[in-house]
């Protein structure tokens, strides 16, 4: 087992700890806790980081937990990949929520991916599609938003640019130009006076 940590082969590493227990339930049980908790984190924290299998890389979190709290770095990335899969329930249903939770997941972890796209495309997707509910609403401002919000990311199509330059338009219409018209002021005459000396 410790020969397979080392090699960073995580999964062999937990059927080899499995074994030991199975032979002997009380060996060095705090040391093969230890060794449980590190190859368990590694295994959930390479699932989801480096395959995009985020509910394995959550399940061997949560199995981790039983032998040691999880550091920040883990716990965040378990956090991330709960939102990333109820933002993805939303996919298609409610752009909407879809935005909420991705907005969420691209925030702290843009590259976070289930093996078909990472959390900032989806971002960006997502809110393109909500623009376009908002769009079809005349909700042009939180159009625009959306619009943007995706632009920020990466380059929209011929149509969502055609509708982000309308949203603007209606959202921000251009001001006129104020005409200046002189003053004019009234005119003084100017009488000379006379003095006798």
């Amino acid at each position: 087992a410790q020969q397979l940590m080392d090699a960073q082969d995580w999964p062999n590493a937990i059927g080899a700890l499995d074994q030991l227990r199975k032979l002997d339930p009380g060996y060095n049980a705090s040391l093969v806790d230890g060794m449980y908790f590190f190859a368990l984190r590694n295994y959930g924290y390479n699932l989801i980081t480096q395959n995009g299998n985020l509910e394995g890389g959550i399940y061997q979190f949560t199995l981790a937990e039983r032998f040691g709290t999880l550091d920040n770095t883990a716990n965040g990335l378990r956090e991330g990949a709960r939102y990333y899969l109820l933002g993805a329930s939303f996919w298609d249903l409610d752009w909407e929520q879809a935005v909420y939770y991705f907005t969420q997941v691209a925030g702290g972890w843009p590259s976070l991916w289930d093996g078909t796209m990472t959390a900032s495309e989806r971002f960006r997707i997502a809110s393109i599609r909500y623009g376009d509910v908002l769009f079809d609403r005349k909700q042009y401002c939180d159009a625009y938003n959306q619009y943007t919000n995706a632009q920020k990311i990466g380059n929209l199509d011929e149509q969502t640019a055609a509708n982000l330059f309308e949203s603007t338009q209606k959202c921000y219409p251009p001001t006129a130009t104020p005409t200046v018209t002189p003053e004019v002021s009234p005119t003084t005459e100017v009488v000379p006076v006379v003095t006798d000396t």
